[in-house]
């Protein structure tokens, strides 16, 4: 581990919130979260800002179609220019060269800017995000119908493009002096070990690895967060620091892994508890509601023999999945729980 730094029940979020104007949601952020905020992904200002749209850029043969929405690589001619250009740039080892720009982060400058203006003493961490490398692999088209992730040359890009993307996040965040957390997203780990998704167990992880390795060796800690099921003893045995999960609909589905939990946190891991549901149950559900559902989850390990109190040291309170899709009304019932919940929690 990298850092002494420790959960005691902080609240951080996922990312996205459907706000259009970028200070009330940086406002919701750091009021909400106010020992790890995070920049808000606004994917209702731009599709620039859609999570697979946000880390294409310098991506080679990348197409986005005229809908804005899709996202393709076009590999219809000749990509070896563009391969080679690609790799000459990752291997100058500098992240501005992977830099994201304002108009697909409006977000991330907002927050740079409130740090640099007015840093707070309850901060006790920053968080940033990327979308995971098999994701965004996932979710790319080639021109033969495959995606990226069964391209070895595309799947590797990608791969390299995500690490310099959450390693550049990670410099601009890291000067604040505290403990910068990077997210690598994975939602498309729902389908790991299904038809839909035939890659190895090993190229899973060393894909992963590859991104936290970026960050890790320069001091940070790194995240995935999963919004559905998937092979939870597989993320544990990666590198990661922090498995996030949706622990209001899919608690049950981790905690049978509760032998690779003990595992995970006794070599240092962290869990960020998904407890406030991202979903309309949000307008029907008290912060009693959801302590009485954690406590829950808390005790199970307890009875399996992990201390209460290296549970409370690796433990994160979240919301279970990004917000971005939710009214702007339902969101900032997320976020304002996430905030109750912590506060409970701590007392």
């Amino acid at each position: 581990m990298t850092t002494n730094f420790q959960g005691n029940f902080s609240a951080t979020a996922i990312g996205s919130l459907p706000h259009t104007d970028v200070e009330t949601a940086c406002d919701i952020m750091f009021n909400s979260l106010p020992e790890i905020p995070c920049w808000p992904e606004l994917p209702k200002i731009s599709t620039k800002e859609e999570m697979c749209i946000q880390y294409t850029e310098g991506l080679p043969c990348v197409k986005i179609h005229k809908d804005g929405k899709t996202v393709s690589i076009d590999d219809t001619q000749d990509t070896s220019a563009a391969l080679e250009r690609f790799y000459e740039l990752f291997l100058k080892n500098d992240p501005d060269l992977f830099k994201i720009n304002p108009e697909c982060s409006a977000g991330f400058y907002a927050m740079i800017d409130r740090l640099n203006k007015s840093p707070k003493k309850s901060f006790r961490a920053l968080k940033g995000q990327v979308v995971g490398p098999i994701t965004l692999a996932g979710s790319l088209k080639l021109s033969t119908g495959i995606t990226a992730l069964y391209s070895e040359e595309f799947f590797d890009v990608i791969i390299k493009l995500i690490s310099m993307k959450a390693l550049w996040q990670f410099t601009k965040l890291s000067q604040y002096g505290l403990p910068v957390i990077i997210f690598a997203d994975e939602p498309y780990l729902t389908s790991f070990g299904s038809a839909f998704m035939n890659i190895s167990r090993e190229r899973a992880i060393s894909a992963l690895n590859e991104v936290y390795d970026a960050v890790q060796t320069q001091g940070g800690l790194t995240g995935t967060h999963c919004c559905g099921n998937t092979d939870w003893a597989m993320l544990m045995d990666s590198k990661v620091d922090i498995v996030s999960f949706d622990a209001y609909e899919f608690m049950d589905k981790y905690l049978m892994y509760w032998r690779e939990i003990k595992v995970f946190l006794d070599r240092g891991g962290y869990l960020a508890w998904g407890i406030v549901p991202t979903s309309p149950k949000i307008t029907s559900i008290s912060s009693n509601d959801l302590v009485k559902r954690l406590e829950e989850g808390v005790q199970f390990l307890v009875n399996k023999g992990l201390p209460r109190t290296l549970i409370q040291e690796r433990s994160i309170i979240t919301p279970s999945c990004g917000a971005g899709t939710l009214t702007i009304e339902e969101a900032e019932r997320v976020m304002a729980l996430t905030h109750e919940l912590s506060v409970i929690m701590k007392s």
